[in-house]
């Protein structure tokens, strides 16, 4: 069992055996090998197996009885999974020896490798299901990244060690794009920016992750890094051609060109964070580094969506798969999208004085105040309409309600004389004619009567509609 500050030995594995082949040959993207190749390689040094040995033992317990099966696989993870986060020997990166810096690793990458683990089994026929009791603990993030100010981002390019960190911190948070992305940009990306100083400056980017072809912008505090950065390789006898990485290591081997590595940027804005008291060593990279590439990309997008992008469009220029509607904004609205960035872009400046930011946002105070000012102008009016309505109705109102009480004070006037139907005939009628007038008079009595009714339940319904 290695102890911290021992010398460790590289774990031997034999990538041309025919499973390991099979499992790696299906996967695609080369920084998802490089993951897979790294959690196998502590998985075999976890059990001390071949790949085609573990194969074996894990079939030859899926053929038993299910009464006697052993769960060896399911075993067999969970004890990896222990193992990694208490006894996994984490080393010092770079080339040369290598020695134990740290007992275990951290949950959220001890999960990733027993998921690694999982996904070579599955190529076989073998899925492991981690369920219930069997289920792995849900990684807690110690230390969370941070969305950084602009103010934060000046902080981190003063303190950067030379113009190509300088540029690099500058590009990612004026961009949003991602490390591998980052690391993929070719001088010719920026060629054009550079002779027009042109910025916003649009970046046609393919992001890999995604499988996205996008574009997004730089700002002018990104171009005039670069710039800068460049003029500094011209310095030093290094000319950059269209079809060389941008961004390259300060060691050149044998004289030529090397781009930047993900793991090389991700130790820049470590040490930079440092420096710039954001972080402390204590905790830098105890679980991630808060100050660390994403978080730059985290910060552009939050920004973004803060002073009003839509999320769409701050997904389309993080590189995210938005569908159908990126071919619009590579089309038909790019100059609109084009000037929601320039609208926005001294919010991701660390260069826009003090005195511009306080009148934009003075300007954009009066903006709304003028269009608060007709909004109320227009309530007030639509106000003002409405009340003169409700009179003419309250005037409606009372005039139905005194025709209502004329006619309840004529139905009871008349009621008893309708439904008594009494009184003296005329003298001329003779005494068998009484029976047939008294019918007609009742008859005529109760009509009336009715009538008035109708009319007394037709304006109250005119009053209840008036109400309403």
């Amino acid at each position: 069992m290695e102890k911290i500050g021992e010398e460790i030995e590289d774990v031997k594995v034999d990538w041309n055996e025919p499973p390991l082949r099979r499992w790696l040959g299906e996967i695609i993207r080369e920084n998802t090998k490089k993951a897979y190749r790294q959690a196998w390689k502590a998985y075999v040094q976890y059990t001390g197996k071949t790949a085609s040995e573990l194969l074996d033992e894990a079939f030859e317990d899926a053929k038993r009885d299910p009464r006697e099966r052993k769960g060896i696989l399911v075993h067999r993870l969970l004890g990896f999974y222990k193992w990694l986060v208490k006894e996994y020997p984490v080393k010092n990166r770079g080339s040369g020896k290598h020695f134990v810096i740290r007992k275990g690793l951290r949950p959220k990458s001890a999960v990733m490798f027993v998921n690694a683990v999982r996904s070579f089994y599955a190529t076989f026929g073998l899925n492991v299901k981690l369920k219930g009791k069997s289920r792995l603990p849900t990684p807690r993030v110690v230390n969370k990244r941070m969305l950084l100010t602009n103010a934060e981002v000046k902080a981190l390019v003063d303190h950067a060690r030379n113009p190509r960190d300088r540029a690099i911190i500058l590009t990612m948070f004026q961009s949003g794009m991602d490390v591998s992305t980052l690391c993929s940009l070719k001088f010719d990306d920026v060629r054009k920016a550079l002779k027009t100083k042109e910025h916003p400056f649009k970046l046609e980017l393919y992001r890999e992750k995604a499988g996205v072809e996008y574009y997004t912008f730089i700002g002018r505090d990104a171009i005039n890094a670069i710039e800068a950065y460049v003029n500094d390789l011209k310095s030093k006898g290094i000319q950059l051609k269209p079809e060389d990485p941008l961004f390259i290591k300060e060691v050149r081997r044998g004289g030529k060109i090397q781009p930047m590595e993900q793991h090389l940027v991700q130790k820049v804005l470590r040490e930079t964070a440092i420096r710039a008291g954001l972080v402390d060593k204590r905790n830098n990279g105890k679980d991630i580094n808060p100050c660390s590439p994403h978080a730059l990309r985290e910060s552009f997008g939050s920004i973004m969506i803060n002073k009003g992008v839509p999320d769409t469009i701050v997904d389309f220029w993080l590189g995210h798969n938005i569908g159908e509607m990126a071919e619009a904004y590579k089309r038909q609205r790019f100059e609109e999208v084009k000037r929601m960035y320039a609208e926005r872009e001294q919010y991701i400046s660390i260069t826009t004085p003090e005195s511009e930011i306080i009148e934009q946002v003075r300007r954009e105070a009066e903006e709304k105040t003028k269009q608060l000012r007709e909004n109320f102008d227009n309530l007030y009016a639509e106000y003002t309409e409405l009340k003169g309505r409700l009179k003419k109705i309250q005037e409606e109102l009372n005039r139905l309600r005194q025709t209502d009480s004329d006619i309840d004070k004529i139905i009871e006037v008349l009621e008893p004389y309708v439904m008594t139907p009494l009184g003296h005939p005329p003298p001329h009628l003779k005494p068998e004619e009484w029976e047939k007038w008294l019918e007609k008079a009742y008859e005529r009595s109760w009509k009336a009567w009715q009538e008035l009714k109708k009319r007394r339940k037709q304006a109250k319904h005119n009053e209840d509609e008036m109400i309403e």
